[in-house]
């Protein structure tokens, strides 16, 4: 049995090795229109091998007749990008967390392009929640047993390595296999229930290591976890970074956190309306990061040759 599964586990591995590339790591956020609710998390990983990954989906709310506010972030930002970038198939696909404005754009992709793999962090809430929670945490999990049915699914958990790419060192820094609990001493807001902060706190976060650049993706992890969870539980060395995609949308951070990271460039995902009164932007910029928001800046993009890196932006000067 243990050599079955370690031979899938092989196999797993050598199919996600990509094609041929320009060695460049190119990671794109892309800038999600305020017309649903959530903020909206999609970053497209172009590999120094030549594959493409997602990392989230961005929105995508589910309606009577199709989405709402005829909005999909799958099919009305992510596949013009790839249309126009010539790519024809996604190698995979990571899901950080099972909110709408992560996987929504997921619901669209994968009956309309093909992807190769699904990778989370296999979280599956516990507890009783709304309806309206219970409804979406109840689809992604049947969206996530449509790629284990197709034999396409991986389960990450912290210290896990995923090799997506030969040039890339990527290793999963949260959640831990046990998951995140609630820490006792945490206070939550009375429109924050379980099903929200347990679900976020929980969120597959990686650190991707191209030659001397380091990025660091930690989804949506809330302020409460990151200092009574998250900072306990790892190796504060391996949280440093170059870029940091801010948690939460940058609405959640901490002082510890922008000390431990010290990032020189950080990204929000959040729309015009949150953009100006983010919780992390004084916190990063106490550090020393130059911090974009796309509310703000529109999309944002940085590419590395494993040496050094550059940044770009739809607006650079955005305030």
């Amino acid at each position: 049995m243990l050599c079955a599964l370690a031979f899938t586990a092989i196999c797993f591995a050598q199919e996600m090795k990509p094609k041929p590339g320009d060695g460049k790591f190119t990671l794109t956020v892309l800038n999600i229109p305020d017309v649903q609710r959530g903020a909206g998390l999609a970053i497209i990983l172009q590999m120094p091998g030549g594959a493409t990954w997602l990392y989230d989906t961005g929105s995508g709310y589910p309606a009577e007749q199709g989405w709402v506010n005829d909005f999909n972030t799958g099919r009305d930002l992510i596949a013009p990008f790839l249309k126009e970038h010539g790519i024809t198939e996604l190698e995979g696909v990571l899901i950080s967390h099972a909110h709408y404005d992560h996987f929504g754009g997921l619901i669209w992709l994968k009956d309309n392009f093909p992807i190769r793999h699904l990778i989370d962090s296999g979280y599956e809430f516990p507890g009783i929640s709304s309806p309206n929670y219970s409804s979406e945490l109840r689809h992604y999990s049947i969206l996530r047993d449509e790629f284990k049915r197709r034999g396409i699914y991986r389960e990450a958990h912290a210290g896990d390595k995923l090799l997506l790419d030969d040039q890339l060192d990527i290793e999963v820094i949260a959640p831990p296999k046990g998951f995140f609990a609630n820490p006792e001493s945490a206070v939550r807001a009375p429109n924050d229930p379980p099903a929200h902060y347990l679900v976020n706190s929980n969120s597959l976060g990686i650190r991707i290591r191209h030659g001397n650049v380091v990025f660091y993706l930690p989804g949506d992890i809330q302020s409460e976890d990151i200092d009574l969870s998250l900072l306990p539980s790892v190796d504060l060395a391996k949280l440093k970074c170059n870029v940091l995609i801010a948690p939460g949308h940058g609405i959640h951070g901490s002082v510890k956190f922008a000390e431990a990271t010290h990032p020189e460039i950080s990204i929000a995902s959040v729309f015009p309306r949150y953009a100006r009164g983010l919780k992390s932007t004084p916190e990063l910029r106490a550090v020393g990061a130059k911090t974009y928001i796309t509310g703000l800046n529109g999309w944002v993009r940085v590419t590395s040759d494993g040496k050094t890196y550059t940044i770009e932006a739809e607006h650079p000067d955005g305030q």
